[in-house]
């Protein structure tokens, strides 16, 4: 993503600057990538010619003006993180006799990776460095919040770092509820999904599986137990390369058959809407109504997942694109694909549309598994004709939704702030 120029030569690191005070010129953007991505280490001082940047820091580092290093004893490493004005920083530093004492290193950008992976961002961390990661996408469906992570603080098990995620925005609730509940908070300042999973999967270096859920995803007993074994055990018993696992999800283009097929409803269902295929078009876009005898046929939640966990153990191979609301997959999966490519725009579906090309074009033939005694609901697609609609059975059959008070366990319930859902209803 980044190398550095030193006297003609290209170095991945700065392991060959010894004793000299490094300072970065000039500050923005690129300077605090820099930092933020811990690219470089024991910088003395951030160098700037902006009035405005002066006597303040960039992520702890002071900012001082270029007549401030006069002063400064010794040697300097100047970074230059912007080349294009690589000329003027001469110009000057050669105006205030300190030229000849300084080495300069230019940071050399290869933005094809780079765009993948860095943008500003706000990082509140509370990272356990566990070997296994929940990435929630969040921001943008908050009258669902307090249920669906009610649900995730239930059910998830010691020895998984959580880090929620909202990209593009910085949301106050949704720091109240990480700091709350000890999870890490990510926000980016450009609204991408593929970026934002990137910036997150590389801050947790530590995790080798991910498990990754969007904010309309309801999650029962078992969620994340009964993926890891399905994963383990498709892995280690199968002639598969395993490339995600997901749950039965009964709104979702391949789960809703399962679905059917399983609770015995599929006769009803093709009755009333007709033949039910393995796609998003027949049945899901723009389509309300098949949405809603979905729901009302699965809940209550917790105890039609019951009712699944307690069928034989089984798994499906989905063998084409699959919606990835709530899945599990290996870090080394995502390295492979050399993390998402960052596209222009909010980049909704992107990071499907790569799973899918990768595994189905790939020679490994990765696949999708369908863990099917998992199940875990899907409030909607945006695309239906009415969500309206969806939010009033949302809010009419709230306590079918949330947790049932016939689950077993112990975990305490979320810390949650209040919310006014009156005005949803």
């Amino acid at each position: 993503m980044v190398k550095f120029l030193i006297n003609g030569q290209t170095f991945n690191d700065l392991s060959s600057i010894r004793n000299k005070k490094i300072v970065i010129f000039p500050g923005g953007r690129l300077s605090e990538m820099i930092l933020q991505y811990h690219v470089v280490s024991n910088v003395f001082c951030i160098c700037d010619n902006s009035s405005s940047k002066l006597d303040t820091t960039i992520n702890g580092i002071p900012v001082v003006s270029p007549e401030s290093l006069v002063g400064l004893e010794g040697e300097l490493c100047i970074l230059v993180t912007s080349p294009t004005i690589l000329s003027d920083i001469f110009v000057q530093l050669g105006a205030l006799n300190i030229f000849d004492r300084c080495e300069f290193v230019i940071c050399i950008w290869d933005w094809h990776t780079a765009k993948k992976f860095y943008d500003p961002f706000t990082f509140e961390d509370r990272r356990k460095n566990n070997s296994k990661l929940l990435l929630v996408l969040a921001g943008y469906k908050e009258k669902l919040w307090e249920i669906v992570f009610k649900r995730i603080a239930r059910f998830l098990p010691d020895g998984i770092d959580v880090c929620v995620m909202s990209a593009g925005k910085y949301l106050e609730k949704l720091s109240k509820i990480c700091a709350l509940n000890n999870w890490s908070y990510l926000s980016t300042e450009m609204n991408n999904l593929a970026c934002i999973q990137n910036i997150a999967i590389k801050l947790h270096a530590n995790a080798e599986y991910i498990y990754k859920l969007d904010e309309d995803m309801f999650i029962c007993k078992g969620f994340f137990e009964g993926l890891l074994e399905t994963y383990e055990h498709v892995e280690n018993n199968s002639r598969y390369h395993v490339g995600i696992v997901a749950p039965i999800i009964p709104v979702n283009p391949h789960g809703s058959i399962r679905f059917l097929e399983k609770a015995g409803l599929l006769d009803r269902y093709e009755k009333k809407f007709g033949k039910a295929y393995y796609d998003f078009f027949t049945h899901f876009y723009t389509k309300t109504a098949e949405t809603l005898f979905l729901w009302k046929h699965s809940l209550p939640l917790d105890e039609m997942a019951e009712k699944f966990r307690a069928m034989p153990f089984s798994y499906f191979v989905c063998p084409h694109r699959f919606s990835i609301g709530a899945i599990l997959f290996k870090r080394a999966t995502w390295e492979k694909m050399k993390g998402f490519e960052v596209r222009h725009g909010v980049g909704l579906g992107d990071d499907e549309y790569q799973f899918a090309h990768f595994f189905l074009a790939n020679v490994e033939f990765n696949t999708f598994i369908m863990a099917e005694n998992i199940l875990a609901g899907h409030f909607s697609f945006g695309q239906v004709d009415d969500p309206n609609l969806i939010y009033r059975y949302f809010n009419n059959n709230r306590a079918l939704f949330d947790i049932s008070n016939s689950v077993d366990g112990n975990k305490p319930m979320l810390s949650f702030p209040q919310f006014d859902i009156g005005k949803f209803q």
